[in-house]
């Protein structure tokens, strides 16, 4: 009977799925806090597990090794036959350690760490997938930036004398013989998406796919990114990568899609902030401290800012007293822009179904 595969992978809060779903020697408590955490979307882990394990002989059961360090990436090498990665490099070291590793698998779409055609070379596949994470995280942030310009939360329902009148909007019907009943509120400040600048604070690949969305919008895009774009990346997104000053002042709807460290806390301050034409609208699907909390209240409620939408937020769940919540141009969501909880399963099982496709060749 041959030994189970060796699966090595950088330890991530969804990668750790692999271990989850392939290793039989998975702690208990593992299992039970993934099960937790897709509860919403599949309700019994164990039974999707059992049906996915069913489909991938040869991977069931197999030896996954979880790895935080580039240590002990290294000193395991020697004995995986497979790599999950997400931002460990993967290069000539690495294939001088590897003795009988089959494929490397990328936990996204970028390979700019990985040397591919070294890779190749040592005859070590590379696999990428297209997260569809990512996907819905950017589907999100283009529904907050629609929300925001149809004032959506504000007009939810507004649809009787009733309603219009408790908003501050009593009503006084149109000249009908004369014009149409459209918007017959009156409510102001609505805008499009067609025509206007967004701008995408970091440009890694939830930015990507947010781009890709805007692009069907009719929006133009710019981005302010640390390394600069190349020739083709600039011609495949129809993006210019500008300073953040000029990104700040140029976005009618900002999108923030950096990480958040010592060196991007509170980097939109007031001052950046202020920069923002008047009116504009920023939304957040990345970390809310990136975001400096005081100024942005005070941005929206002076309405220096058209309007605010997170999906993330300062404490989570947040302060019951949260003061961004009394303010009309401000929409939240509870940090749900990546669900629902299969697509973290998918984007895992099709990484080890790649792993199952090299196994059968």
């Amino acid at each position: 009977m041959n030994p189970p595969p060796v699966i090595l992978v950088q330890d991530d809060k969804i990668l750790r799925l692999v271990q989850v779903l392939l290793d039989p020697n998975v702690e208990q408590d593992r299992f039970d806090a993934f099960a937790d955490f897709v509860s919403t979307d599949v309700p019994d882990l164990h039974a999707w597990a059992e049906r996915f394990r069913s489909h991938s002989k040869g991977f069931y059961p197999s030896d996954v090794k979880m790895v935080s360090s580039v240590e002990d990436f290294h000193a395991l090498l020697p004995i995986a036959d497979h790599v999950f990665i997400e931002s460990f490099d993967f290069g000539q070291r690495e294939i001088a350690l590897s003795q009988r590793l089959q494929s490397v698998h990328q936990f996204g779409l970028n390979t700019e760490h990985i040397e591919v055609d070294a890779c190749k070379k040592a005859n070590i596949r590379v696999h990428t997938v297209r997260r569809l994470t990512n996907i819905a995280l950017a589907e999100h942030t283009i529904m907050l930036c629609l929300n925001l310009a149809r004032r959506f939360p504000f007009v939810n329902g507004m649809i009787r004398k009733s309603d219009l009148e408790s908003s501050g909007l009593p009503y006084r019907p149109y000249d009908l013989k004369h014009t149409a009943n459209a918007n017959y509120g009156r409510v102001p400040g609505l805008t499009m998406l067609h025509g206007k600048t967004l701008g995408l604070l970091g440009f890694g690949e939830i930015a990507k796919e947010v781009a890709n969305l805007a692009h069907h919008f009719g929006m133009h895009l710019l981005c302010n990114r640390r390394t600069p774009l190349n020739e083709i990346e600039s011609t495949q997104w129809k993006i210019q990568n500008v300073d953040l000053e000029s990104l700040l002042a140029r976005s009618d709807f900002l999108s923030v899609h950096i990480p958040l460290n010592e060196n991007t806390q509170n980097l939109l301050n007031a001052h950046a902030l202020n920069l923002m034409p008047t009116g504009a609208y920023l939304v957040n699907t990345a970390r809310a401290k990136i975001v400096n909390h005081d100024a942005l209240y005070s941005a929206l409620a002076s309405k220096r800012l058209g309007g605010a939408a997170f999906d993330v937020h300062y404490q989570e769940p947040a302060d019951e007293d949260e003061s961004l919540l009394a303010l009309p141009n401000f929409i939240s969501t509870p940090h749900m822009s990546g669900t629902s909880r299969i697509n973290n399963l998918l984007d895992v099982a099709s990484m080890i179904e790649q792993c199952r496709q090299i196994s059968r060749h």
